[in-house]
């Protein structure tokens, strides 16, 4: 009788929840919610769990020929409590097979085999990977049927050993830079996500969505030729046994260092007296709870670095490096854009101290994030630098450190990563307009056929669509919910919202109801146009009446998007009365609005708007008397 009755209370709280959510929650995330992983409050539920895994590398990276020859030893933990009859494993190089699936075209000499698997153990058990009674193969996924099923709360481990051929141009997100210079990404064969919201992880990696990963443990040893140096996820465990005794003061001394320190310049180069081996070097770094890691390779790159103590009680410091070719001049400055980049989020916005011990900058191609090295190509002003080097440092927060799904869900990165470094951006390079130009590109999208909303999962969308939900529309979304809350309150509840989630796996879900609960408000009205209806930026002034020095506007909003209002009033050529609003004006009736401006006898024109504020139709924009 007592199960009958809380399953009654139950279902009558979930009833009250969605009854007082104007939310769309689809079945897969009721479920979470029903099983106690997720809670209506935005907390992870009383039954919340993450899996694991602890991955031991060794591999050889012969650069001339391009070749990688791998083997890891994979610890998985299932805290789940479900039994796994199968086991993912993500082969992200078969993206560059032939017959793979992708969303564009590669250059033709980006194309190879993919990734070659030698031998596969479980348990030490070997595994014919050709054996299709044991064995399935997507393009880029590797399903284990398991006879020996992982029960909960239980381990299973993994021997792998691999080769890999690096194409000799840039591929997706990694790849050759030149002859001997390589950035290496997503290159091990490494255990999908299985999650309480949809199980296993079984998406191809086509190209376009990036990564969604538990967070793991790495021990990775990597041999290189002897005058390469490698910088990678991780803390450097061995500086000592490779660099001679002058670099590796440097190096020492810019852990403890607020000044660059040129570790590797052009002339130590040509002087050819940096390694202490003759023959090969084996760089081992190690890197606890983080959910990849990548690493970059060159013989002919300088190399810069610095730091600064983001957490004063205990002296622990940030290494900030950069490291690059000599032609990019836009790289010199770097390191300390670096820096300061990582003290602004610190200290400032998010206000959360930065979480990993070192980042790395390297000077490859376009501009990607792995946890604690980011691969950006060459910018022609300061304002690109700075703009790249904050956006692409921004993922160590979200999705790494939040460990959000930006395979599903971008906006929950992607859009944080344009709209965190917003303030820094615009301080440290003067003429840098980052929130006007996210507004321009978003203007000339909005409102048409492609523009999904931004809860619509992204393997379901295209390449148009994908781009101004996971950047633009977000960006706008949380600055203008920073100028609702104002910085005090929006900032308590992102803070509260990233210790909630860190080191999980959060949800669009989870983040709404959290910012529900820390502010006491209702959000509700704000969440549902911006990220789960088909709305777009549209005002419009409708009807002005004056009477008794009281000017009554009419405001309509065609796009169903709350937006912040602006109304100037004209008369004689002069704004007599300029007057604002927060997005909240649209608490009530989010069609339409009336304004009343006390003290205004009589008029030319109304103008509402201005570029800080999206909108796609500006002629109904200006009402003349």
């Amino acid at each position: 009788m007592k199960s009958i009755f809380s399953f009654i209370v139950c279902v009558l709280l979930t009833q009250t929840a969605f009854t007082q959510s104007e939310l769309r929650i689809p079945g897969n995330i009721i479920s979470a919610f029903e099983k106690g992983t997720r809670s209506y409050d935005g907390k992870p539920g009383t039954n919340y769990w993450i899996n694991k895994s602890d991955y031991k590398i060794t591999a050889e990276i012969d650069p001339y020929n391009k070749l990688i020859t791998g083997s890891e030893e994979i610890t998985y933990y299932n805290n789940s409590p479900d039994t796994l009859k199968q086991l993912v494993i993500r082969l992200y190089h078969n993206i560059t097979k032939p017959t793979a699936r992708r969303d564009f075209l590669l250059n033709k000499n980006a194309l190879t085999e993919g990734m070659l698997l030698k031998e596969l153990l479980v348990n030490n058990t070997k595994i014919d990977v050709n054996d299709r009674n044991l064995v399935n193969e997507t393009s880029t996924n590797l399903i284990i049927n398991l006879e020996q099923k992982i029960g909960p709360g239980s381990k299973v481990s993994l021997n792998i050993s691999w080769e890999d051929k690096i194409p000799p141009v840039p591929s997706v997100r990694y790849g050759s830079y030149d002859s001997t210079t390589m950035f290496i990404a997503y290159w091990y064969p490494q255990i999908s996500v299985y999650d309480d919201i949809d199980g296993w992880d079984m998406l191809d990696y086509m190209g376009t969505l990036e990564m969604y990963n538990d967070f793991n443990n790495y021990d990775v040893t990597l041999t290189v030729p002897i005058g390469f140096q490698i910088w990678a996820t991780g803390v450097w465990q061995n500086p000592d046994e490779i660099l001679n005794e002058k670099y590796l003061s440097l190096y020492e001394k810019a852990w403890s260092s607020d000044e660059v320190i040129r570790i590797i310049r052009q002339e130590d180069l040509d002087n050819k007296d940096i390694y202490k081996s003759d023959a090969k070097s084996s760089f081992r770094f190690v890197a606890e709870n983080v959910p990849d890691f990548a690493f970059a390779t060159s013989d002919h790159y300088l190399w810069d670095a610095t730091s600064f103590v983001v957490d004063s009680k205990t002296g622990r410091r940030v290494l900030c490096a950069a490291a690059y070719k000599e032609s990019s001049k836009d790289f010199v400055d770097n390191a300390y854009y670096a820096k300061e980049t990582l003290k602004y989020f610190s200290f400032e916005i998010p206000g959360i101290p930065f979480p990993y011990p070192c980042a790395t900058v390297f000077n490859g191609a376009g501009g990607m994030e792995f946890p604690m090295i980011v691969n950006n190509g060459s910018t022609t002003s300061k304002a690109g630098t700075v703009g790249l080097t904050s956006h692409e440092l921004a993922h160590q927060y979200m999705p790494f450190f939040m460990g959000t799904n930006e395979r599903k869900y971008p906006f929950m990165d992607e859009g944080w990563a344009v709209m965190l470094p917003y303030d820094f951006q615009e301080k440290m390079s003067d003429g840098n307009l980052p929130r006007l130009n996210t507004i321009k590109g978003y203007e000339e999208f909005a409102g048409n056929e492609f523009e999904l909303p931004l809860t619509t999962p992204s393997p379901v969308i295209n390449w148009r669509s994908y781009r101004m939900a996971a950047y633009n529309k977000p960006a706008i979304a949380y600055d203008n919910l920073r100028k609702l809350l104002g910085d005090e309150l929006f900032l308590k509840a992102l803070r509260e919202y990233m210790h909630r989630w860190n080191g999980k796996h959060p949800i669009p879900t989870d983040f709404f109801l959290t910012f529900n609960d820390v502010t006491k408000m209702d959000l509700n009205w704000y969440w549902k146009p911006w990220f789960y209806d088909f709305s777009f930026p549209d005002l419009a002034i409708e009807k002005a009446t004056i009477k008794n020095k009281k000017l009554n506007v009419f405001i309509g909003n065609k796009g169903k998007l709350p937006l912040p209002i602006k109304l100037q009033v004209m008369l004689n050529d002069v704004v007599i009365k300029e007057v604002t609003y927060k997005a909240d004006i649209w608490k009530k009736d989010l069609n339409s609005v009336k304004l009343t401006i006390d003290g205004i006898r009589d008029y030319d024109a109304i103008i509402i708007g201005d570029k800080s504020i999206p909108d796609i139709n500006k002629i109904n924009n200006v009402y003349f008397k």
